[in-house]
C-alpha cells in the first residue's frame, strides 16, 4: 500500500516541479517579448498546471528506451492534444477564450499551433531523457516520510490556490456577462478594460492572459 501511495506522491512531486518549470519558462518569455514581469497561469502561485499535467502524461506513457523520433513526435501529440482539449473545455465552461493562436501560422482553430507543438516535442524529449532521471535520483536520496509530508503540504497549498483561483474565474465570468451585450473584438476590449478596474484578482488574471477573448452566450 505504501508503495502505491509513494508512487502517487512521486507523481504529485513531478506535477509541482514541472508546473513550476513551466511558470518560469512562460514568465521568461514574457520578459523577453514584453519586457515586463507577468505572473503567468490561472493560479496565484508560481505554477502553470498544464505543463505539469503534460509532463506527467509523457512520463506515464513514454519510455526512455523509445527512439528520439518517437519521443519527440509522441510528446508533441500529447502536449498538443492536451492544450486543445483544455482550451476547448475552458471556453465552454467559462465562455472565455483564454489564449488564441489565430495570428500564428499552422494553427488549428486558434487553440493550438505548430510552434507550441514543437516546444512540447522537444520538452518531452528532455523530460524523459534528462530531467526525469535526474529528479528520480534526487527523490531516492530523500527520506520517504519527510518527502511525502512535504509534497502533501505543497499539494494542499495548490488545492487551496486552485479553489481561490476558480472562484475568481467564476466571478470574472459573471462580471463579463454583466457588462457585455454582444461579442465583437472592440467590445471584448471594452469588457477587458472594465474588468481590469474591478479587483486585484481580475487584474492579475487578465494580465496573465493578455489575449483573452470574451464570447457571447449566443452565436449570431
Amino acid at each position: 500500500m505504501f508503495g502505491f501511495f509513494y508512487n502517487f506522491i512521486i507523481i504529485c512531486a513531478l506535477f509541482l516541479i514541472y508546473s513550476f518549470i513551466g511558470w518560469i519558462i512562460e514568465v521568461f518569455l514574457s520578459l523577453v517579448m514584453k519586457h515586463k514581469f507577468i505572473n503567468r497561469g490561472f493560479l496565484i502561485g508560481p505554477l502553470v498546471p498544464i505543463w505539469g499535467t503534460g509532463a506527467i502524461l509523457i512520463t506515464l506513457i513514454l519510455r526512455p528506451e523509445d527512439s528520439l523520433f518517437n519521443l519527440v513526435i509522441s510528446s508533441a501529440f500529447i502536449g498538443t492534444f492536451l492544450e486543445y482539449v483544455l482550451n476547448y473545455l475552458m471556453e465552454k465552461l467559462f465562455k472565455v477564450r483564454w489564449w488564441d493562436y489565430s495570428q500564428l501560422p499552422f494553427n488549428i482553430n486558434g487553440r493550438v499551433c505548430l510552434a507550441s507543438s514543437c516546444i512540447f516535442g522537444v520538452g518531452g524529449l528532455l523530460v524523459v531523457k534528462i530531467i526525469n532521471p535526474f529528479l528520480f535520483n534526487i527523490f531516492a536520496k530523500v527520506n520517504p516520510s519527510v518527502f511525502c509530508i512535504i509534497i502533501m503540504f505543497l499539494m494542499m497549498l495548490v488545492l487551496a490556490d486552485f479553489c481561490i483561483s476558480f472562484n475568481i474565474i467564476q466571478k470574472l465570468k459573471i462580471s463579463a456577462e454583466s457588462v457585455r451585450k454582444d461579442y465583437t473584438e472592440e467590445i471584448s476590449k471594452k469588457v477587458r478594460a472594465t474588468l481590469m478596474d474591478k479587483s486585484f484578482g481580475f487584474k492579475r488574471l487578465l494580465k496573465a492572459f493578455p489575449n483573452v477573448k470574451f464570447s457571447s452566450k449566443k452565436k449570431r
